[in-house]
């Protein structure tokens, strides 16, 4: 399904619904257990249904934030097990915090640690079912591919690359066919048909006077889904798929349209968050300082050019994480263990503090809260001449987080830029504030399990 623009795992959408009402029922398990009336269940229900919400809410945001509706996390029983412990643990957390600063939710503890266990305990069991039944392709759409040996490749290589593939290749045929069909409109339907097929997707390079044109009309009209490579791929990935990217998708498809209504929300969005968050953060920052200062004497900050909105450079502004003479031998990506790195800088790194100043970025309007990260105009330069798309995502303000900071690990050389340039033009092309609230919740995830920190 898509929302705002944005497209959504519809049995992932399931799998929310269902576990938000397991928080809500193992709730008033809790309650009643402990308080409630159970003589006057309607009565004890509409009472307190607002802690119930509210727990409800907190445990799925917590769920969402550390990563449990991603594939990767829902195809492993012991991810899920151990992203659930430190969700829980958030869960547990945040709702301490509220009921201290709310103090008319009703959320006892004692009827929390009735909940609490309950609620992991079934989401646990409805997690293993569903991985059950996925396994048994219960879950997932039947395709035809008709297109060119590249095309059936590539889906074929998608669907196993894919964590939990939300599809499976049921047929594929390849062009041009071996079998003229011009008087018959009706073989590819019954084709379909008869392989249980939900969707005929279209993966050729060259199509002009080699696709069964009649023959897809009769799908599409009998009710199938038809579409192009390049939109199955966007959908089903989240990406754009550079090496069968054709100018005239860009120019034809819909998105990489934002309007002024869209634009001043997002900035009043992006100003009252930093403004909310550098209060917040205010302590963090002077203790990193403090530490910064003590390990080499060095300056704590560390400023350095970047590639803004429009081409236009600015400078960026962070904690210092190397050592001072880091580029004596000029400017080069971070690697693995990089030695130019200093121990605190590190733990700076890991957690995503060095990144914090830039909330001052995003007050002065060069920067957003979620948006590709910006790159230094020497890489800009380097990486256009091999991927000439890569421009194209300076049409948006860079980002302190990103789609693709989310989907893909830490960029060190051109095919990490490549990777993740296919994820920045999925985000400019459907670019929401739905999409970017979404980007910032699961961000929490990336700092906790320490995604692609170099």
């Amino acid at each position: 399904m898509r929302i705002f623009r944005h497209h959504v795992e519809l049995r992932l959408v399931a799998l929310g619904l269902i576990e938000a009402a397991l928080f809500l029922t193992s709730f008033y398990v809790g309650y009643f257990a402990r308080y409630a009336n159970a003589d006057l269940i309607a009565t004890e229900l509409m009472a307190h249904g607002a802690p119930a919400f509210s727990y409800t809410a907190v445990m799925m945001a917590s769920l969402l934030s550390i990563g449990l509706y991603e594939r990767a996390a829902v195809g492993d029983m012991r991810t899920v097990a151990i992203r659930m412990l430190a969700a829980f643990a958030l869960g547990f957390v945040l709702l301490a915090v509220i009921v201290y600063l709310v103090r008319p939710l009703d959320i006892w503890r004692s009827a929390l640690l009735i909940a609490m266990p309950t609620s992991f305990v079934a989401v646990l069991l409805v997690r293993r079912i569903f991985l059950w039944l996925v396994d048994r392709d219960a879950f997932r759409r039947r395709i035809l591919v008709l297109g060119d040996q590249e095309g059936i490749a590539a889906l074929h290589a998608l669907e196993a690359k894919l964590g939990l593939p939300p599809f499976r290749v049921a047929r594929a045929l390849c062009l041009p066919l071996d079998v003229d069909r011009a008087n018959d409109d009706e073989w590819l339907l019954g084709l379909c048909r008869a392989e249980e097929v939900d969707e005929v997707v279209v993966a050729a390079r060259e199509r002009r006077g080699r696709l069964p044109m009649r023959a897809l009309l009769r799908c599409r009209l009998g009710g199938l889904r038809v579409s192009e490579y390049q939109d199955f791929c966007e959908r089903e990935t989240g990406r754009v798929d550079l090496d069968r990217l054709e100018p005239s998708w860009l120019v034809f498809n819909e998105g990489f349209g934002q309007g002024k209504l869209d634009a001043t929300a997002k900035r009043a969005f992006d100003i009252a968050l930093a403004a909310t968050f550098l209060v917040l953060v205010a302590p963090v920052l002077a203790l990193a300082a403090l530490a910064i200062k003590l390990e080499d004497g060095g300056p704590i900050f560390y400023r350095q050019t970047r590639m803004g909105r429009n081409g236009e450079p600015f400078e960026i502004l962070k904690l210092r994480s190397m050592r001072v003479d880091a580029e004596r031998h000029g400017p080069r990506w971070a690697a693995i263990q990089d030695a130019r790195i200093t121990r605190v800088g590190r733990l700076l790194r890991r957690t995503r503090v060095d990144e914090l100043p830039q909330l001052v970025n995003i007050l002065k309007g060069e920067m957003s809260f979620v948006g590709p990260r910006p790159e230094r105009p020497v890489f800009v330069e380097q990486i256009t001449e091999s991927l000439p798309y890569f421009p194209e995502r300076h049409r948006v303000r860079p980002g302190l987080a990103g789609w693709a900071q989310l989907n893909y690990p830490y960029g060190a050389d051109l095919a990490d830029a490549r990777a993740k340039l296919e994820y920045d033009l999925y985000y400019v092309k459907n670019w929401s504030l739905f999409l970017d609230l979404l980007i910032l919740a699961q961000t929490l995830r990336v700092i906790v399990w320490g995604n692609g920190v170099r």
